[in-house]
């Protein structure tokens, strides 16, 4: 059976330069407005620095531009540095680093982007701007979308990668225009320095272009030439970062089993998505729902539907299609013991639930594709499309009064336990007492005392202070530390607690958690 073709009238849905999109302007100044709004209202709540990620990617930012020895090494080898990159020219003001817009602002820029290009991938996809529209629609009314884009994480800039990525492969496909497949490659490039998950999505689409290069009967030459082009650009972040980790850490592959990446450190070997294929998918399933709703996730499987049904898998359907890669991947992560993810139907508590957000994208298509499934002006038309942006704008009205938020409530939990609690003792002391002096501390564990503190990061001397960390343990006093601060096991109270190093100095402070300690007068 033969891929149908693509139609002629698919090439020409976008309009040239000289007809502006209106609908596109009000868009980008609606979801402007909407970002805007939704940021005001959680930083108002006290929310948007709720979880302990958004913190430590504001100082790995901080650290760059400000820290005991700056530099761009200050990136690390875990998480992927472009989100970092993006705050550095907010970070060095104290009261954009200090408040988090530094790496809300990022964020929100995302999700305006995001916005746009779903309209766009929709709009094209159908040669409806009205389904264009109601994908813009169901993807930014979404409450955990809205909340997760008014926070420094990072999967605003990844939603907009992944959808750069996806249009572009979809407009080369309909159009046979080069440019658009390496807008795509560049998507890819900085989507693979955003997230990981952006590296399986560019992988199934290099695997997409080339099929599709094939299909359209391209020469062996150009088929090569065009796939490598696309490679090389989107291909180009996973080669950085392999040889950053290489050269700066001695080991390519530093950020998957170096010592602060290893699964172990976050996944419990009593994780019961571990070897154990069928609750993984239950445990990502929930977790869709949970961030999508039922009804949503329902109108997206009766979009897919009409979207297959109506084009039989037409190549311009398979960049949308290739979204929903992202099951698959979580699923195996979570059966691998990769990635933990925690549900409350299951678990009895949410962690990490964040990861099923990502479906948001494919389900806005499709929801848009739905929306402007029956072609003309028929009443079918007239009463779908309106049904569908007021379900999207109901479900995420009753979400936002409720209070049902399922992002904002685990993180709202996790900074609510009794941890969470022993950290903001133990750096409200700090905050109150510090004057001056250098503070040796373990940054990993304990980055929110750090950014409560509000320590210069220029005075601490944490495991990323290059040539001076392992000095300060083997003797605070000789590199003129004045602070000690160490957490129950971690490598400050493992090599330090009960060791005469610490003659100089007297405790300062103690809870459960925490013990400060002082150079003497």
């Amino acid at each position: 059976m033969t891929t149908p073709s693509v139609q002629p009238q698919q090439a020409e849905i976008v309009r040239p330069s000289s007809s502006p999109d209106r609908t596109q302007r009000w868009l980008i100044a609606l979801a402007t407005v909407l970002s805007v709004a939704a940021f005001a209202y959680f930083y108002g709540r006290d929310a948007t620095l709720a979880y302990s990620d958004a913190v430590s990617h504001l100082e790995i930012a901080r650290r760059v531009v400000d820290g005991a020895t700056p530099g761009i090494a200050q990136l690390g080898s875990v998480w992927l540095p472009l989100p970092h990159v993006l705050a550095l020219p907010f970070v060095w003001v104290d009261s954009l680093y200090y408040s988090g817009i530094a790496g809300s602002i990022p964020s929100m820029t995302a999700f305006v982007v995001t916005a746009l290009l779903l309209y766009k991938i929709t709009g094209t996809l159908t040669g409806n701007k009205l389904g264009g529209a109601v994908s813009a629609a169901v993807f930014a009314a979404n409450p955990n979308v809205l909340y997760m884009q008014s926070t420094p994480m990072t999967e605003l800039p990844l939603f907009a990668c992944m959808a750069g990525m996806v249009y572009g492969v979809q407009r080369w496909i309909q159009t046979d225009h080069h440019r658009y497949l390496i807008g795509a490659g560049v998507a890819g490039l900085l989507g693979t320095l955003t997230r990981y998950e952006a590296w399986v999505l560019f992988g199934v689409l290099v695997a997409l272009v080339i099929f599709s290069a094939w299909r359209k009967g391209y020469s062996y030459i150009r088929l090569e030439g065009l796939t490598l082009a696309f490679v090389y650009v989107g291909g180009l972040g996973i080669a950085a970062w392999l040889g950053w980790n290489l050269i700066i850490f001695g080991n390519a592959f530093d950020f998957e089993n170096g010592r602060y990446a290893k699964p172990s450190l976050w996944v419990d070997s009593g994780d019961p998505n571990i070897g154990d294929g069928w609750h993984s998918l239950q445990t990502y399933s929930l977790a869709v729902v949970a961030n999508l709703s039922w009804i949503m996730c329902l109108m997206a499987l009766f979009g897919f539907l009409v979207v297959v049904a109506k084009n039989r898998f037409s190549l311009p359907t398979l960049p949308s299609l290739s979204l929903l890669a992202m099951v698959p991947f979580f699923v195996i992560a979570l059966e691998q013991g990769q990635r933990p993810l925690h549900i409350e139907q299951l678990n009895g508590d949410n962690y990490n639930v964040r990861f099923g957000l990502l479906i948001i994208l494919p389900a806005a298509i499709f929801i848009g594709c739905l929306a402007s499934s029956f072609p003309g002006r028929t009443t079918a038309t007239t009463l779908i499309a309106p049904l569908c942006l007021s379900v999207a704008v109901l479900v995420s009205v009753d979400d936002l009064t409720s209070n049902n938020i399922v992002t904002l409530s685990e993180a709202t939990r996790m900074s609510q336990n009794s941890q969470r609690q022993s950290v903001d003792e133990a750096s409200s002391f700090l905050r109150a007492h510090y004057r001056t002096g250098k503070v040796l501390v373990q940054s990993f564990g304990n980055e929110m005392l750090l950014f409560k503190t509000q320590v210069p990061p220029s005075k601490t001397i944490y495991e990323g202070s290059y040539r001076t960390w392992q000095p300060a343990l083997n003797d605070p006093a000789a590199s003129n530390i004045q602070w000690i601060v160490m957490r129950s096991k971690d490598e400050v109270y493992q090599d330090l607690h009960g060791s005469p190093l610490l003659h100089g100095y007297e405790l300062a402070y103690t809870n459960d958690a925490y013990s400060i300690y002082k150079e003497r007068a």
